[in-house]
Protein backbone atom coordinates (compact mmCIF):
# COMPACT_ATOMS: atom_id res chain seq x y z
CA UNK A 1 0.00 0.00 0.00
CA UNK A 2 2.84 2.06 0.98
CA UNK A 3 4.89 1.63 -2.59
CA UNK A 4 1.25 2.15 -4.37
CA UNK A 5 0.78 5.88 -2.38
CA UNK A 6 4.47 6.88 -3.03
CA UNK A 7 4.16 5.75 -7.24
CA UNK A 8 0.49 7.55 -6.76
CA UNK A 9 2.09 10.83 -5.40
CA UNK A 10 4.85 10.95 -7.86
CA UNK A 11 2.42 10.30 -10.72
CA UNK A 12 0.67 13.68 -9.12
CA UNK A 13 4.03 15.75 -9.20
CA UNK A 14 5.17 15.16 -12.62
CA UNK A 15 1.23 15.76 -13.95
CA UNK A 16 1.29 19.12 -11.89
CA UNK A 17 4.88 20.11 -13.15
CA UNK A 18 3.84 19.28 -16.76
CA UNK A 19 0.92 21.51 -16.88
CA UNK A 20 3.48 24.38 -16.69
CA UNK A 21 6.16 23.00 -18.96
CA UNK A 22 6.40 23.87 -22.51
CA UNK A 23 5.84 21.98 -25.40
CA UNK A 24 8.11 19.55 -27.05
CA UNK A 25 9.37 19.10 -30.52
CA UNK A 26 11.64 15.71 -31.16
CA UNK A 27 12.74 16.82 -35.09
CA UNK A 28 16.35 16.62 -35.84
CA UNK A 29 16.93 16.47 -31.73
CA UNK A 30 19.98 13.68 -30.14
CA UNK A 31 19.14 12.74 -27.15
CA UNK A 32 20.61 10.94 -23.67
CA UNK A 33 18.60 9.31 -21.37
CA UNK A 34 18.46 6.54 -17.98
CA UNK A 35 15.21 3.88 -17.71
CA UNK A 36 14.91 2.36 -14.47
CA UNK A 37 12.71 -0.86 -15.32
CA UNK A 38 11.84 -4.04 -13.27
CA UNK A 39 12.28 -7.57 -15.41
CA UNK A 40 9.33 -9.91 -15.48
CA UNK A 41 9.81 -13.18 -17.43
CA UNK A 42 6.75 -15.52 -18.68
CA UNK A 43 6.01 -18.28 -21.04
CA UNK A 44 7.14 -21.50 -19.39
CA UNK A 45 6.44 -24.85 -21.11
CA UNK A 46 7.39 -27.41 -19.12
CA UNK A 47 6.67 -26.49 -15.54
CA UNK A 48 6.51 -23.40 -12.87
CA UNK A 49 8.58 -20.31 -14.21
CA UNK A 50 11.66 -20.52 -12.09
CA UNK A 51 12.70 -16.87 -12.47
CA UNK A 52 10.99 -14.01 -10.26
CA UNK A 53 10.84 -10.77 -11.30
CA UNK A 54 14.22 -8.54 -11.55
CA UNK A 55 15.70 -5.67 -11.72
CA UNK A 56 16.58 -3.97 -14.94
CA UNK A 57 18.56 -0.71 -15.89
CA UNK A 58 19.34 0.77 -19.11
CA UNK A 59 20.63 3.84 -21.04
CA UNK A 60 19.56 5.02 -24.41
CA UNK A 61 20.89 7.38 -26.84
CA UNK A 62 17.38 8.27 -28.94
CA UNK A 63 17.83 10.98 -32.77
CA UNK A 64 14.67 12.77 -33.95
CA UNK A 65 14.30 12.21 -37.46
CA UNK A 66 11.11 13.95 -37.04
CA UNK A 67 8.89 15.37 -34.93
CA UNK A 68 7.22 12.50 -33.78
CA UNK A 69 9.35 9.43 -35.37
CA UNK A 70 12.11 8.93 -33.00
CA UNK A 71 15.56 6.00 -33.31
CA UNK A 72 16.04 4.62 -30.01
CA UNK A 73 19.30 2.38 -29.40
CA UNK A 74 19.35 1.20 -25.74
CA UNK A 75 21.50 -1.28 -23.49
CA UNK A 76 20.80 -2.24 -20.54
CA UNK A 77 21.14 -5.24 -17.89
CA UNK A 78 19.24 -7.33 -16.10
CA UNK A 79 19.72 -9.25 -12.64
CA UNK A 80 17.32 -11.72 -10.75
CA UNK A 81 17.33 -15.29 -9.34
CA UNK A 82 15.00 -18.55 -9.64
CA UNK A 83 13.34 -19.19 -6.39
CA UNK A 84 13.76 -22.91 -5.24
CA UNK A 85 11.09 -23.65 -3.77
CA UNK A 86 8.61 -23.18 -6.51
CA UNK A 87 5.59 -25.32 -7.16
CA UNK A 88 3.59 -22.84 -8.88
CA UNK A 89 4.79 -19.69 -11.30
CA UNK A 90 6.86 -16.87 -9.01
CA UNK A 91 7.44 -14.50 -12.26
CA UNK A 92 5.12 -12.05 -10.36
CA UNK A 93 6.94 -11.80 -6.92
CA UNK A 94 9.86 -9.74 -6.52
CA UNK A 95 13.18 -11.44 -6.75
CA UNK A 96 14.43 -12.88 -3.13
CA UNK A 97 18.14 -14.57 -3.44
CA UNK A 98 17.72 -16.28 0.13
CA UNK A 99 15.27 -19.09 -2.25
CA UNK A 100 17.52 -18.80 -4.91
CA UNK A 101 20.30 -22.08 -6.50
CA UNK A 102 20.75 -19.64 -10.00
CA UNK A 103 21.52 -16.05 -10.60
CA UNK A 104 20.30 -14.60 -14.20
CA UNK A 105 21.75 -11.82 -15.84
CA UNK A 106 21.49 -10.34 -18.97
CA UNK A 107 22.55 -7.59 -21.32
CA UNK A 108 20.26 -6.17 -23.58
CA UNK A 109 20.99 -4.24 -27.12
CA UNK A 110 17.83 -2.96 -28.82
CA UNK A 111 17.07 -0.22 -31.40
CA UNK A 112 13.05 0.88 -31.88
CA UNK A 113 11.41 2.89 -33.54
CA UNK A 114 9.17 5.56 -31.67
CA UNK A 115 6.16 7.03 -33.26
CA UNK A 116 5.04 10.17 -30.53
CA UNK A 117 1.54 11.15 -31.27
CA UNK A 118 0.50 14.52 -30.71
CA UNK A 119 4.30 16.38 -31.66
CA UNK A 120 4.05 20.04 -30.16
CA UNK A 121 2.18 18.97 -27.18
CA UNK A 122 3.61 18.69 -23.48
CA UNK A 123 1.84 15.43 -23.08
CA UNK A 124 3.15 12.80 -26.14
CA UNK A 125 1.23 8.96 -26.09
CA UNK A 126 3.63 7.00 -27.98
CA UNK A 127 4.14 3.57 -29.17
CA UNK A 128 7.34 0.89 -30.19
CA UNK A 129 8.36 -1.55 -32.18
CA UNK A 130 12.39 -2.84 -33.09
CA UNK A 131 14.49 -5.73 -32.55
CA UNK A 132 17.06 -6.91 -30.06
CA UNK A 133 19.98 -9.14 -28.91
CA UNK A 134 19.95 -10.26 -25.39
CA UNK A 135 22.77 -11.81 -23.90
CA UNK A 136 21.74 -14.38 -20.72
CA UNK A 137 24.05 -15.76 -17.94
CA UNK A 138 23.49 -18.27 -15.61
CA UNK A 139 25.58 -18.99 -13.16
CA UNK A 140 25.09 -21.06 -9.34
CA UNK A 141 24.88 -19.15 -6.22
CA UNK A 142 26.41 -20.94 -4.20
CA UNK A 143 28.78 -23.68 -5.28
CA UNK A 144 29.16 -25.62 -8.08
CA UNK A 145 27.14 -25.62 -11.44
CA UNK A 146 26.28 -25.56 -14.96
CA UNK A 147 27.48 -22.07 -16.49
CA UNK A 148 25.20 -21.14 -19.49
CA UNK A 149 25.82 -18.05 -21.95
CA UNK A 150 22.98 -17.75 -24.57
CA UNK A 151 22.40 -15.39 -27.32
CA UNK A 152 19.03 -14.66 -28.33
CA UNK A 153 17.18 -12.45 -30.61
CA UNK A 154 13.88 -10.85 -29.99
CA UNK A 155 11.48 -8.46 -31.90
CA UNK A 156 10.16 -5.68 -29.35
CA UNK A 157 7.12 -3.67 -29.06
CA UNK A 158 5.30 -1.17 -26.54
CA UNK A 159 3.36 1.56 -25.46
CA UNK A 160 4.16 4.65 -23.50
CA UNK A 161 3.20 8.21 -22.91
CA UNK A 162 6.11 10.92 -22.50
CA UNK A 163 5.58 14.19 -20.44
CA UNK A 164 8.19 17.49 -21.29
CA UNK A 165 9.63 18.43 -18.28
CA UNK A 166 11.51 21.59 -19.27
CA UNK A 167 12.47 22.71 -22.92
CA UNK A 168 15.30 20.19 -23.36
CA UNK A 169 13.74 17.27 -20.28
CA UNK A 170 11.59 14.54 -20.78
CA UNK A 171 10.01 12.07 -18.41
CA UNK A 172 7.86 9.25 -19.83
CA UNK A 173 6.42 5.69 -18.62
CA UNK A 174 6.91 2.81 -20.79
CA UNK A 175 5.60 -0.92 -21.29
CA UNK A 176 7.35 -2.62 -23.68
CA UNK A 177 7.27 -6.37 -24.49
CA UNK A 178 9.98 -8.23 -25.82
CA UNK A 179 9.59 -11.62 -27.59
CA UNK A 180 12.85 -14.03 -28.13
CA UNK A 181 12.56 -14.90 -32.27
CA UNK A 182 15.46 -16.98 -32.44
CA UNK A 183 18.31 -18.66 -30.49
CA UNK A 184 21.55 -17.33 -31.91
CA UNK A 185 23.89 -19.32 -29.69
CA UNK A 186 24.29 -21.66 -26.22
CA UNK A 187 26.94 -23.11 -24.01
CA UNK A 188 27.14 -26.77 -25.12
CA UNK A 189 24.99 -28.75 -22.20
CA UNK A 190 24.49 -32.51 -22.68
CA UNK A 191 20.73 -33.31 -23.00
CA UNK A 192 19.95 -29.64 -23.39
CA UNK A 193 18.95 -28.00 -26.88
CA UNK A 194 18.91 -24.32 -26.32
CA UNK A 195 16.96 -24.04 -30.20
CA UNK A 196 14.18 -25.87 -28.61
CA UNK A 197 11.75 -23.30 -26.51
CA UNK A 198 10.30 -25.76 -24.55
CA UNK A 199 13.25 -26.85 -22.91
CA UNK A 200 13.82 -22.64 -21.65
CA UNK A 201 12.75 -21.14 -18.89
CA UNK A 202 11.03 -17.97 -20.71
CA UNK A 203 10.37 -17.44 -24.06
CA UNK A 204 9.77 -13.21 -23.31
CA UNK A 205 9.80 -10.63 -20.89
CA UNK A 206 7.86 -7.75 -20.21
CA UNK A 207 9.85 -4.40 -19.07
CA UNK A 208 7.55 -1.55 -17.31
CA UNK A 209 9.54 1.47 -16.83
CA UNK A 210 10.00 5.32 -16.09
CA UNK A 211 12.66 7.24 -18.11
CA UNK A 212 14.68 10.38 -18.12
CA UNK A 213 15.59 11.89 -21.25
CA UNK A 214 17.77 14.93 -21.72
CA UNK A 215 17.70 16.61 -24.94
CA UNK A 216 20.86 17.88 -26.32
CA UNK A 217 20.21 19.75 -28.95
CA UNK A 218 18.50 23.16 -27.74
CA UNK A 219 16.37 24.80 -29.97
CA UNK A 220 15.78 28.34 -29.64
CA UNK A 221 12.44 30.45 -29.24
CA UNK A 222 13.98 33.90 -29.46
CA UNK A 223 10.25 35.09 -28.74
CA UNK A 224 9.00 32.32 -26.57
CA UNK A 225 6.14 31.55 -29.04
CA UNK A 226 6.74 28.23 -29.11
CA UNK A 227 7.57 28.18 -32.69
CA UNK A 228 11.67 27.76 -32.84
CA UNK A 229 13.78 30.43 -34.89
CA UNK A 230 14.14 28.03 -37.91
CA UNK A 231 10.71 27.75 -38.84
CA UNK A 232 9.16 31.31 -36.86
CA UNK A 233 8.22 33.77 -39.56
CA UNK A 234 7.76 36.55 -37.41
CA UNK A 235 10.52 36.32 -34.84
CA UNK A 236 9.92 39.17 -32.59
CA UNK A 237 6.23 38.14 -31.51
CA UNK A 238 5.28 40.02 -28.41
CA UNK A 239 5.17 38.30 -25.26
CA UNK A 240 1.81 35.65 -24.64
CA UNK A 241 0.44 37.03 -28.14
CA UNK A 242 -0.80 34.30 -29.72
CA UNK A 243 0.72 32.64 -33.06
CA UNK A 244 -0.18 30.16 -36.10
CA UNK A 245 1.93 27.42 -37.01
CA UNK A 246 4.71 30.02 -38.95
CA UNK A 247 5.02 31.64 -35.92
CA UNK A 248 3.08 34.94 -37.13
CA UNK A 249 0.59 36.55 -34.69
CA UNK A 250 -3.21 36.17 -35.12
CA UNK A 251 -5.52 39.31 -34.89
CA UNK A 252 -9.11 37.83 -35.35
CA UNK A 253 -10.47 41.00 -34.94
CA UNK A 254 -8.45 42.74 -37.29
CA UNK A 255 -7.89 45.68 -34.96
CA UNK A 256 -4.19 45.66 -34.87
CA UNK A 257 -4.01 44.18 -30.86
CA UNK A 258 -2.97 40.51 -31.10
CA UNK A 259 -4.70 37.81 -30.18
CA UNK A 260 -3.38 36.50 -26.56
CA UNK A 261 -3.29 40.38 -25.83
CA UNK A 262 -6.36 41.50 -27.27
CA UNK A 263 -9.33 41.90 -24.65
CA UNK A 264 -11.80 42.18 -26.64
CA UNK A 265 -11.20 40.06 -29.34
CA UNK A 266 -14.93 40.80 -31.25
CA UNK A 267 -14.20 44.64 -31.92
CA UNK A 268 -16.60 45.86 -34.89
CA UNK A 269 -14.28 45.92 -38.16
CA UNK A 270 -13.27 50.02 -38.41
CA UNK A 271 -13.57 50.60 -34.84
CA UNK A 272 -10.44 52.38 -33.31
CA UNK A 273 -9.42 50.42 -30.44
CA UNK A 274 -7.47 51.61 -27.09
CA UNK A 275 -3.87 49.17 -26.44
CA UNK A 276 -5.72 46.54 -25.07
CA UNK A 277 -7.34 46.15 -28.06
CA UNK A 278 -10.77 47.65 -26.26
CA UNK A 279 -12.91 49.72 -28.68
CA UNK A 280 -12.85 53.71 -27.85
CA UNK A 281 -16.27 55.56 -27.47
CA UNK A 282 -15.22 59.10 -26.88
CA UNK A 283 -18.61 60.85 -27.15
CA UNK A 284 -19.74 58.05 -25.08
CA UNK A 285 -22.61 57.61 -27.36
CA UNK A 286 -22.70 53.86 -27.94
CA UNK A 287 -21.29 53.72 -31.38
CA UNK A 288 -17.68 53.35 -31.27
CA UNK A 289 -14.70 55.92 -32.70
CA UNK A 290 -13.77 54.93 -35.95
CA UNK A 291 -17.51 53.93 -36.82
CA UNK A 292 -18.99 56.99 -35.45
CA UNK A 293 -19.78 59.74 -38.01
CA UNK A 294 -20.24 62.35 -35.43
CA UNK A 295 -17.73 61.94 -32.93
CA UNK A 296 -18.24 64.78 -30.72
CA UNK A 297 -22.00 64.36 -30.04
CA UNK A 298 -23.11 66.13 -26.59
CA UNK A 299 -23.49 63.78 -23.55
CA UNK A 300 -27.32 62.78 -23.24
CA UNK A 301 -28.11 63.14 -27.10
CA UNK A 302 -29.75 60.33 -28.98
CA UNK A 303 -28.25 58.97 -31.88
CA UNK A 304 -28.73 56.90 -34.70
CA UNK A 305 -26.24 53.77 -35.85
CA UNK A 306 -23.80 56.44 -37.66
CA UNK A 307 -23.21 57.85 -34.21
CA UNK A 308 -25.64 60.97 -35.30
CA UNK A 309 -27.87 62.95 -32.83
CA UNK A 310 -31.25 63.00 -34.36
CA UNK A 311 -33.80 65.75 -34.10
CA UNK A 312 -37.08 64.45 -34.69
CA UNK A 313 -39.11 67.97 -34.48
CA UNK A 314 -35.57 69.60 -36.39
CA UNK A 315 -36.08 72.45 -34.22
CA UNK A 316 -32.19 72.22 -33.71
CA UNK A 317 -32.41 70.68 -30.49
CA UNK A 318 -31.56 67.37 -30.12
CA UNK A 319 -33.64 64.03 -28.63
CA UNK A 320 -32.87 62.52 -25.62
CA UNK A 321 -31.79 66.70 -25.15
CA UNK A 322 -35.26 68.10 -25.51
CA UNK A 323 -38.07 68.47 -23.41
CA UNK A 324 -40.39 69.11 -25.77
CA UNK A 325 -40.19 66.54 -28.58
CA UNK A 326 -43.09 67.72 -30.35
CA UNK A 327 -42.09 71.70 -31.25
CA UNK A 328 -44.37 72.34 -34.70
CA UNK A 329 -42.43 72.96 -37.57
CA UNK A 330 -40.70 77.02 -37.86
CA UNK A 331 -41.24 77.66 -34.15
CA UNK A 332 -38.02 78.94 -32.34
CA UNK A 333 -37.26 77.19 -29.67
CA UNK A 334 -35.21 77.83 -26.32
CA UNK A 335 -32.09 75.69 -24.87
CA UNK A 336 -34.45 72.98 -23.45
CA UNK A 337 -36.37 72.40 -27.15
CA UNK A 338 -39.67 74.34 -26.04
CA UNK A 339 -40.86 77.13 -27.99
CA UNK A 340 -40.49 80.80 -27.33
CA UNK A 341 -43.30 82.71 -27.39
CA UNK A 342 -42.24 86.58 -26.66
CA UNK A 343 -45.79 88.64 -27.07
CA UNK A 344 -47.44 85.59 -25.08
CA UNK A 345 -50.15 86.03 -27.53
CA UNK A 346 -50.45 81.86 -28.01
CA UNK A 347 -48.41 82.27 -31.44
CA UNK A 348 -45.08 80.68 -31.24
CA UNK A 349 -41.83 83.25 -32.37
CA UNK A 350 -40.87 81.79 -35.98
CA UNK A 351 -44.49 81.61 -37.31
CA UNK A 352 -46.00 84.48 -35.19
CA UNK A 353 -46.10 87.24 -38.03
CA UNK A 354 -46.88 90.07 -35.38
CA UNK A 355 -44.15 89.52 -32.44
CA UNK A 356 -45.01 92.13 -30.50
CA UNK A 357 -48.79 92.20 -30.44
CA UNK A 358 -49.60 93.92 -26.58
CA UNK A 359 -50.76 91.83 -24.43
CA UNK A 360 -54.98 91.15 -24.79
CA UNK A 361 -55.08 91.73 -28.43
CA UNK A 362 -57.42 89.80 -30.26
CA UNK A 363 -55.12 88.19 -32.89
CA UNK A 364 -56.00 85.75 -35.96
CA UNK A 365 -54.06 82.35 -36.84
CA UNK A 366 -51.01 84.23 -37.99
CA UNK A 367 -50.47 86.23 -34.52
CA UNK A 368 -51.56 89.66 -35.65
CA UNK A 369 -54.66 91.82 -34.27
CA UNK A 370 -57.73 91.46 -36.18
CA UNK A 371 -58.27 94.60 -36.59
CA UNK A 372 -55.24 96.00 -38.39
CA UNK A 373 -54.61 95.39 -42.58
CA UNK A 374 -51.75 93.04 -43.41
CA UNK A 375 -49.15 94.32 -45.57
CA UNK A 376 -50.01 94.61 -49.16
CA UNK A 377 -47.61 94.20 -51.65
CA UNK A 378 -47.56 97.28 -53.27
CA UNK A 379 -49.10 100.88 -52.47
CA UNK A 380 -49.17 103.95 -54.92
CA UNK A 381 -49.97 107.59 -53.77
CA UNK A 382 -50.99 110.52 -56.24
CA UNK A 383 -50.19 113.00 -53.42
CA UNK A 384 -50.78 116.78 -54.28
CA UNK A 385 -48.01 118.89 -53.05
CA UNK A 386 -48.23 122.16 -51.73
CA UNK A 387 -45.72 124.76 -53.46
CA UNK A 388 -42.47 124.06 -51.98
CA UNK A 389 -43.30 121.00 -49.84
CA UNK A 390 -43.11 117.82 -49.88
CA UNK A 391 -45.59 116.58 -47.31
CA UNK A 392 -48.26 114.28 -48.18
CA UNK A 393 -51.90 115.23 -48.39
CA UNK A 394 -54.33 114.36 -46.45
CA UNK A 395 -55.67 111.51 -48.79
CA UNK A 396 -51.99 110.00 -48.80
CA UNK A 397 -51.76 110.57 -44.81
CA UNK A 398 -54.88 108.36 -44.50
CA UNK A 399 -53.23 105.52 -46.02
CA UNK A 400 -49.93 106.06 -44.42
CA UNK A 401 -51.57 106.03 -41.05
CA UNK A 402 -53.15 102.43 -41.72
CA UNK A 403 -49.92 101.53 -42.90
CA UNK A 404 -48.27 102.75 -39.66
CA UNK A 405 -50.50 100.26 -38.11
CA UNK A 406 -49.59 97.06 -40.43
CA UNK A 407 -46.17 98.12 -39.57
CA UNK A 408 -46.28 98.04 -35.92
CA UNK A 409 -48.36 94.85 -36.00
CA UNK A 410 -46.60 93.09 -38.72
CA UNK A 411 -42.50 94.14 -37.03
CA UNK A 412 -41.19 91.32 -39.64
CA UNK A 413 -42.38 93.69 -42.96
CA UNK A 414 -39.75 96.34 -44.16
CA UNK A 415 -40.66 98.51 -47.45
CA UNK A 416 -39.14 100.44 -49.74
CA UNK A 417 -40.22 103.37 -50.88
CA UNK A 418 -40.02 105.14 -54.38
CA UNK A 419 -40.38 108.47 -55.97
CA UNK A 420 -41.17 109.02 -59.90
CA UNK A 421 -41.69 112.19 -62.10
CA UNK A 422 -43.12 112.97 -65.51
CA UNK A 423 -41.09 114.27 -67.95
CA UNK A 424 -41.60 118.24 -67.28
CA UNK A 425 -38.08 120.20 -66.51
CA UNK A 426 -34.68 118.94 -65.88
CA UNK A 427 -33.57 115.53 -65.28
CA UNK A 428 -31.35 116.57 -62.45
CA UNK A 429 -34.61 118.89 -60.81
CA UNK A 430 -36.44 115.62 -61.62
CA UNK A 431 -34.19 113.84 -59.38
CA UNK A 432 -33.79 115.40 -56.62
CA UNK A 433 -37.47 116.23 -56.88
CA UNK A 434 -38.65 112.14 -56.70
CA UNK A 435 -35.91 112.00 -53.86
CA UNK A 436 -37.26 114.79 -51.47
CA UNK A 437 -40.90 112.94 -52.43
CA UNK A 438 -40.11 109.61 -51.20
CA UNK A 439 -38.15 110.62 -48.48
CA UNK A 440 -41.06 113.06 -47.25
CA UNK A 441 -43.10 109.89 -47.38
CA UNK A 442 -40.53 108.25 -45.28
CA UNK A 443 -40.22 111.39 -42.46
CA UNK A 444 -44.19 110.81 -41.86
CA UNK A 445 -43.78 106.92 -41.72
CA UNK A 446 -40.85 108.13 -39.07
CA UNK A 447 -42.80 110.27 -37.01
CA UNK A 448 -45.71 107.71 -36.93
CA UNK A 449 -43.57 105.23 -35.02
CA UNK A 450 -41.46 103.35 -37.90
CA UNK A 451 -38.21 102.13 -37.66
CA UNK A 452 -36.18 103.74 -39.74
CA UNK A 453 -34.15 100.64 -40.14
CA UNK A 454 -37.06 98.93 -41.51
CA UNK A 455 -37.48 101.49 -44.24
CA UNK A 456 -35.31 103.13 -47.22
CA UNK A 457 -36.31 105.92 -49.82
CA UNK A 458 -35.21 106.62 -53.54
CA UNK A 459 -35.58 108.63 -56.24
CA UNK A 460 -35.97 107.27 -59.93
CA UNK A 461 -36.86 110.86 -61.63
CA UNK A 462 -38.34 110.67 -64.91
CA UNK A 463 -36.63 107.16 -65.77
CA UNK A 464 -38.92 106.62 -68.91
CA UNK A 465 -38.45 102.84 -67.87
CA UNK A 466 -40.67 104.04 -65.07
CA UNK A 467 -43.56 105.63 -66.89
CA UNK A 468 -47.00 104.61 -66.57
CA UNK A 469 -48.95 107.41 -68.00
CA UNK A 470 -48.81 109.16 -71.31
CA UNK A 471 -46.55 112.08 -71.03
CA UNK A 472 -48.64 113.98 -73.62
CA UNK A 473 -51.63 114.27 -71.44
CA UNK A 474 -52.20 115.80 -68.00
CA UNK A 475 -53.80 112.56 -66.61
CA UNK A 476 -50.91 110.66 -68.22
CA UNK A 477 -48.80 113.30 -66.25
CA UNK A 478 -50.43 112.30 -62.63
CA UNK A 479 -50.17 108.83 -62.85
CA UNK A 480 -46.66 109.35 -63.61
CA UNK A 481 -45.66 111.81 -60.82
CA UNK A 482 -46.53 109.14 -57.90
CA UNK A 483 -44.86 107.81 -55.16
CA UNK A 484 -44.30 103.79 -54.73
CA UNK A 485 -44.16 102.01 -51.17
CA UNK A 486 -43.17 97.99 -51.80
CA UNK A 487 -43.62 95.95 -48.67
CA UNK A 488 -40.98 93.23 -48.20
CA UNK A 489 -41.65 90.55 -45.54
CA UNK A 490 -39.40 88.47 -43.75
Amino acid sequence: MKRAATITLMMLAVLAYVAAAGAGDWAQKPAIGIRGPIFIPFDDRFGPEPFRIGTDASLFFKYGITSNFVIDLSGGYVSTYDDTSATEDVNLKFMKKSLASTKLTGIQIGLTGNFYFLPGKKVQPYFLAGVGVDMWKTKPVEGPGDKLDITDLGGKAGLGVNFWLIENLTLDIQGKFTYELSNMSADNVPGVDFTDWDQRAFRGYIEPSIGLTYVIARVKDSDNDGVNDKKDNCPDTPLNAMVDVNGCPLDGDADGVYDGLDNCPNTPKGAVVDITGCPLDSDKDGVYDGLDNCPNTPAGALVDNTGCPTDTDGDGVFDGLDKCPDTQKGCRVDETGCTLDGDADGVCDGLDKCPSTPAGTKIDTNGCPVDVKPPVQKITLNIKYKTGSYEPDDNAKQVLDELIKTMKAYTGTTIRIHGFTDNVGSESSNMVLSQKRAEGVMDYLLRGGVERERMSAMGFGEDPNYFVGDNKTAEGKQKNRRVEILSVEK
